[in-house]
């Protein structure tokens, strides 16, 4: 049976839906048509339609070639003596371990978390290769929020070198779980870990929901991506480990809304251990406060960026408070190109006061 997010596309376009192309723009938005090509590989199709996912698919393998010579790049600077252990996450972790196409996960940087203890000799190997560094303070121990940002030159890939997981509660319990739960791959011999299959749900989850609020602004493949852990590993997972995190983490209510959105839009098969589980209201559990105000209409920028805060060290809040109280010039001065870079910084603070109501 075809996913639901994908069964319009076998219906013939009208002249409503050709301009623009209502469905095709939603799978373009939520990074969905290199994988909407692949799973309608042989249905019969609507030309224009078959034509329009035909080049988002050739365009998706372009670009998946283009960071996976970065990330070679990347994992050889890291693996060199004394190698770095990372752990890829999200879209290139998936990429590479669970979809059996790369090309059908697209993604906008490579994020990967570091041992707290090892994340600065990173970011230092990756300053003295030449990676071009942004952020509100380049070249400080502070990074933006929970992690640096560094660009490869020669691709243009951005990388993420997370000191956290955003959504994570304050101190280094949860984070610890996470750097225990780990698998060990290769890409073309050079070694990388992932999070293993149970941790990579729960991260999915809150990535989609708790940070980037949901069914109301989050990006349509990451449910696909909860929909294909469902399908690769759902009835082997241990659930009642999976939601005694969850519920640790305060991310229960986080995780059953993002697999009943993976279900609505692509037919998720329920594993047998849960049933009963999804059936409980959404407001009976763990962290549905954080989950509500996370999905509500009137969550901000602000808001939002306050409550990954909370999983920082006071020491780091105060830090990335300063650096966004009062970035550096440069920054300032690309950020706001229309202003003096002066007044700059009254228009920011009034900016981000009235995203906080």
């Amino acid at each position: 049976m075809l996913p639901p997010a994908f069964r319009p596309l076998t219906q013939p376009l009208t002249p409503s839906t050709t301009r623009p192309y209502d469905h095709l723009t939603w799978l373009d938005a939520n990074r969905l048509a290199p994988a909407a090509a692949r799973v309608l590989a042989h249905e019969p199709l609507p030309a224009e339609t078959r034509a329009y996912l035909d080049a988002a698919y050739a365009q998706a393998r372009a670009q998946w070639l283009l960071r996976k010579t970065a990330l070679q790049r990347f994992l050889a600077l890291m693996n060199q003596e004394p190698s770095l252990p990372v752990i890829l996450l999200k879209g290139a972790a998936l990429a590479l371990t669970l979809y059996d196409d790369p090309a059908i996960r697209p993604m906008n940087d490579i994020d990967l978390l570091a041992p707290p203890e090892r994340l600065m000799d990173g970011v230092a190997r990756l300053r003295q290769a030449g990676y071009e560094e942004s952020g509100l303070a380049p070249g400080s121990d502070a990074g933006y929020l929970h992690h640096f940002i560094f660009v490869d030159r020669a691709t243009g890939v951005r990388f993420e070198p997370h000191r956290t997981l955003p959504m994570l509660p304050a101190g280094n319990a949860g984070l610890d779980w996470f750097l225990n739960q780990t698998e060990r791959h290769e890409l073309e011999g050079a070694p990388f870990l992932t999070l293993t299959p149970a941790a990579q749900l729960l991260h999915a989850a809150a990535h989609a929901v708790l940070e980037h609020g949901g069914e109301q602004s989050a990006v349509g493949v990451w449910f696909y991506d909860i929909d294909q852990l469902l399908r690769r590993w759902g009835e082997t997972l241990d659930w009642e480990q999976v939601l005694a995190r969850a519920q640790i983490l305060g991310w229960e209510a986080a995780l059953h809304q993002a697999i009943h959105l993976a279900r609505t839009w692509f037919g998720s098969p329920l594993p047998r251990a849960i049933r009963a589980w999804l059936e409980f209201p959404v407001d009976q559990l763990s962290g549905y406060n954080d989950f509500r105000s996370a999905t509500s209409p009137r969550r901000t920028t602000s808001l939002a960026v306050l409550h990954i805060m909370r999983g920082l060290t006071w020491r780091q809040r105060m830090q990335q408070m300063m650096h966004m109280l009062l970035p550096s010039r440069a920054y300032m001065q690309r950020r706001y190109p229309g202003l003096p870079w002066l007044l700059a910084y009254p228009y920011r603070w009034f900016d981000a006061a009235r995203k906080l109501h």
